[in-house]
């Protein structure tokens, strides 16, 4: 278990792209979907680098290292369970773990009263997602800002945002002991002031113990006006570290000994700024992270395979380079100090050979196999009912949910009707997402099948294939996917009527549904000059390709919208749907869109006469959808190609025969009502249908017409 995409944990998942462990489950939990690298940061500020290039893609490195990425905050930690709280999901329980979370500012000692505007630069991802704020609020009038502590970090900040907004700023400093580092010689100290008073920054000494709206107040009585503050104090644990039973130093760091494990629990390994090296009192610094990463990706793999581990040196000194004007940086290194272009141009290639290791864009390299040590060998895993998840965990799960103790062998379901709609389907895993939020889409993609004969669902049967494993992994897989479709069917108010589990190469879910008929819809009920509509875009097909083959035409936050349009049900839209007289629902699901809508066709007898846009597709570049296509997209295409006629050449027309996880419905919708439907939609889905096209008669062979 690795909590925290920080400097060294990314170099652990970058070795796991390279050596796949037999045996070995690896789990990334992180607050954000992409790590920021420190280092970089500053020339974010000042527009030297875009995002991207700042930031490693944790989710995409996990998929390259065969690992699985949970986004999610640590809230609690039980060493003598070996357990995680987690803020949003279902706790976890780990074998090895690493903590390299970073730190928090410090804000202790500092009275922060209402309506101040201040910003913790710890975590750096804090200040690089606030960095649009302090445009804003300098955008339309010149302002004070201040930054609280008196480090390097505070003064390359200081100078990218005095480049950001030239005469819109005045920044002063004020640190308690500025440019105290002891790494820092005098020529390295007297340049950055020089520099500092080229920008015009205000440099103060003295301890601040007070934000305001309008002003700072100094621990000696002094007021300094400022309108937004940067709060760049030092570093600080966060409390669910405080809070635990690992031993600390005297400021609440963690305590680790020359092999980086902490000295009261040799599970836990402790990096970066979160921990102190006995005996060894070292300031926080992101090239400190660096090197102890080098010993962390093998010391882990070394504790695992029960050999010696490697000791952490801690240099005496290191290397500082610190950017400064245009295509400059400060170098510092023991009595050593230049200034200069070369310096920025070194700094520039340190810092890009290591983010460009986590920027993979070919597919996974053919990994080295190694076996963990295991006092169970098993030549082959049974198949059949020898294949069933252990009953323990079995057992353990179903009481925590208050469900079927006696493990009965079915179960009785009252419906109001005689006549009931059912449905089963099933889909495999993908690899390296939280299985939580696969268990999600498993029900929302089976749901549609339901929803699209007018139904709403009333109880599920489930049977899930978990990857082989034992124990903790185990319990993890079982509980996640579990929870995920537990999630959805609680918001559905719907039951769990039995289900059935087991171990496979190919994990996945298999959902069948019974719903009950609110009214009943069937692919023959179209009518002519109906309208169609999509209740959402298209694309999950041809995206996850593209993403799982490290394309960088897709980069994180297009997966963020991928992710959350499958984690989007369609409910609320088959109701507005069946509110305005919907004639015909179906889902476009794994056949594609033209097979979907040539059902309709063929059923009603009628052509469905379509336009393609981009406004119809989650990802609108015409590159993605015609270089990238899902393993199924050959077999829809030749299915349906003899009953399409093309009007003109589309850049878009693939999308025709992508297949979809958890896809739109298609609506017919009477023109008459087409305006109310839209207006309903709107309001209760928080985004406006997509029009598609209409049906209409014709004695043509073709089903649909394709503008």
């Amino acid at each position: 278990m690795l909590i925290g995409g920080g400097h060294a944990n990314v170099q652990v998942l970058k070795k796991l792209t390279m050596n796949k462990i037999r045996g070995l489950h690896t789990i990334l939990i992180s607050e954000q979907f992409e790590a920021t690298y420190s280092g970089m940061t500053p020339g974010y500020i000042h527009r030297d680098f875009n995002k991207e290039e700042i930031t490693i893609d944790l989710q995409r490195l996990c998929y390259n290292a065969g690992a699985t990425f949970i986004k999610d905050k640590v809230t609690g930690l039980e060493i003598d369970n070996q357990k995680l709280d987690l803020q949003r999901l279902p706790s976890m329980h780990y074998d090895i773990l690493s903590i390299n979370t970073g730190s928090i500012s410090k804000i202790k000692g500092i009275e922060i009263k209402d309506r101040s505007n201040y910003i913790s630069v710890k975590p750096i991802s804090s200040l690089v997602e606030k960095l649009h704020q302090i445009d804003e609020f300098v955008k339309n009038k010149r302002s004070k800002i201040s930054i609280i502590g008196g480090g390097v970090a505070s003064y390359e900040i200081a100078f990218g945002l005095a480049r950001r907004h030239k005469n819109n700023i005045e920044i002063s400093i004020i640190g308690k002991e500025n440019l105290n580092e002891k790494n820092l010689n005098s020529k390295t100290k007297k340049k950055l002031r020089e520099i500092a008073n080229d920008f015009n920054i205000n440099e103060y000494s003295g301890k601040v113990i007070s934000i305001s709206e309008k002003n700072l107040t100094l621990v000696n009585g002094d007021i300094i006006l400022s309108d937004l503050n940067l709060i760049s104090t030092g570093a600080d644990n966060e409390d669910w570290l405080l809070q635990s039973k690992l031993s600390k130093d005297d400021r609440g760091f963690i305590l680790v000994d020359e092999n980086l494990l902490s000295i009261n629990n040799k599970n836990i390994f402790v990096t970066g700024d979160a921990c102190s090296i006995k005996n060894a009192n070292k300031e926080k610094s992101g090239v400190i992270a660096v090197r102890q990463g080098e010993i962390l990706k093998e010391n882990i793999i070394f504790k695992l395979m029960g050999k010696p581990l490697i000791k952490f040196k801690p240099k005496k000194n290191w290397l500082y380079l610190i950017g400064t004007y245009q295509n400059h940086a400060l170098l510092n290194y023991f009595f050593l100090s230049f200034h200069g272009k070369w310096c920025w141009d070194f700094k520039k290639w340190i810092d890009k050979r290591f983010i460009n290791k986590f920027k993979s864009s070919k597919t996974m390299l053919k990994k080295r196999i190694f076996e963990l040590d295991s006092k169970e060998n098993i030549d082959m895993y049974c198949q059949g009912c020898g294949s069933k998840v252990s009953k323990i965990n079995l057992v353990e799960y179903l009481s925590s949910i208050n469900m079927n103790h006696k493990l009965s062998d079915s179960e009785i379901i009252k419906m109001e009707k005689n006549n009931f709609l059912q449905s089963i389907d099933h889909i495999k895993s993908f690899s390296s997402i939280n299985p939580f939020d696969f268990g999600r889409i498993s029900f929302l993609h089976s749901q549609n099948d339901i929803l699209s004969s007018g139904g709403k669902i009333k109880s599920t049967s489930v049977s899930i294939g978990l990857p082989f494993s034992k124990e903790k992994v185990e319990k993890f897989y079982l509980e996640y996917f579990m929870k995920g479709i537990q999630y959805e069917s609680d918001k559905d108010k719907s039951i769990f009527s039995s289900g059935h589990s087991y171990q496979t190469n190919e994990p996945g879910i298999t959902l069948t549904m019974n719903g009950e008929i609110r009214r009943f819809l069937d692919k023959s009920s179209a009518k002519h000059e109906e309208q169609i509509y999509l209740s959402k875009p298209l694309g999950t097909g041809y995206l996850l390709s593209a993403y799982f083959k490290n394309s960088n035409l897709i980069k994180i936050n297009n997966f963020i919208d991928l992710r959350n349009w499958m984690l989007k049900d369609n409910e609320t839209a088959s109701e507005i749907a069946i509110e305005n007289n919907c004639s015909v629902i179906t889902d476009v699901s794994g056949f594609g869109l033209a097979s979907h809508l040539g059902d309709i066709c063929e059923n009603s007898n009628l052509i469905a006469e379509i336009k393609i846009t981009k406004n119809i597709l989650i990802n609108d570049n015409e590159e993605l959808i015609n270089n990238f296509k899902s393993s199924g997209f050959n077999n829809n295409k030749n299915a349906m190609l003899k009953y399409l006629k093309f009007k003109r050449e589309n850049v878009y027309q693939n999308i025709l025969f992508d297949p979809q996880t958890n896809g739109p419905l298609i609506l017919s919708i009477n023109k008459n009502k087409e305006e109310k439907f839209i207006s309903d939609f709107k309001k209760k889905c928080g985004y406006t249908p997509i029009k598609l096209g209409f049906f209409k008669k014709s004695t043509d062979k073709f089903l649909i017409e394709i503008n």
